[in-house]
């Protein structure tokens, strides 16, 4: 069954009109190619193709990202990390500034060209590392899309930052931001709606925090290597706060680690500083 919004969406995006056009003529005229069109969509949506890979757009912190099947499609939880990351650029009382930015298994690119697009006057290089080269495919168009000048590196988490020394004698404050995946198995087959996104981007072994252990492993030889002032945000699902807590201390013994909640009082971010 497919709701009245879902419809009017669609439609709009075949007839390249907002909706707001659909509202003054609820009864458009259709050609005979955009009648199949139309049926082929909401039959797609019917099984549970989400709309933003039919439409391929999806709305993020106010700016319009190009999706596919290859990306995951941003969430609003996200936008936590958006807002805390700014907040840490932003703040005032640092003497040091923070003039670089890393965000791990970027996707579509959206919490970087977020961030940078939000400050619009700060001078941060920005690195975005995807293992997935469709993936990146799809984080450069967006970058070109909204002029947000980002490096895409193609690699497995910091890799490609450890291996090709891009931080040498940067001396500065670093910000990383990581939304890898979290979700276990269990998880994943309970929640028939993400089934049509790819699976790599969703899940992972160990509870959901395999590829965060992976990443503290080379985050901490990062920071030997380069003796950097870090904070990192890292979104969680809400039962791993214990668990990612622990995963921290084991490997940033002296890390500050706080626990930030979503709008619906959820655990959701954890930022942690060196």
């Amino acid at each position: 069954m497919i709701d009245s919004l879902d419809r009017e969406l669609i439609l709009s995006y075949i007839l390249h009109k907002p909706r707001e056009y659909l509202l003054a003529h609820p009864e458009p005229r259709l050609n005979f190619l955009e009648r199949l069109r139309l049926r082929r969509l909401l039959r797609q949506r019917a099984h549970g193709v989400p709309l933003a890979y039919l439409t391929g757009h999806k709305e993020f912190y106010g700016l319009d990202f190009f999706v596919n099947k290859h990306v995951l499609i941003p969430r609003p939880e996200t936008e936590l990390m958006i807002k805390l990351a700014l907040q840490k650029i932003l703040d005032s009382r640092f003497e040091i500034p923070i003039s670089i930015l890393i965000d791990i298994g970027t996707g579509t690119g959206c919490i970087p060209i977020a961030i940078i697009k939000t400050l619009k006057h700060k001078n941060i290089k920005t690195f975005a590392i995807d293992i997935s080269r469709q993936a990146l495919k799809v984080a450069k168009k967006n970058a070109k899309h909204h002029n947000v000048p980002i490096t895409f590196l193609h690699g497995n988490l910091l890799e490609p930052i450890i291996k090709d020394h891009k931080l040498t004698a940067m001396g500065h404050k670093l910000i990383i931001t990581a939304n890898l995946p979290y979700l276990t198995q269990e998880q994943y087959t309970q929640e028939p709606s993400i089934h049509h996104e790819p699976k790599s981007a969703l899940i992972a072994p160990y509870g959901g925090l395999a590829l965060y252990e992976q990443f503290l492993q080379q985050l901490q030889k990062l920071l030997k290597a380069y003796g950097c002032q870090l904070t990192a945000f890292l979104e969680i699902d809400p039962s791993q706060s214990p668990r990612i807590t622990s995963l921290i201390k084991k490997y940033l013994p002296n890390a500050k680690i706080a626990i930030k909640k979503d709008l619906a009082s959820r655990d959701r971010c954890v930022v942690v500083s060196t």
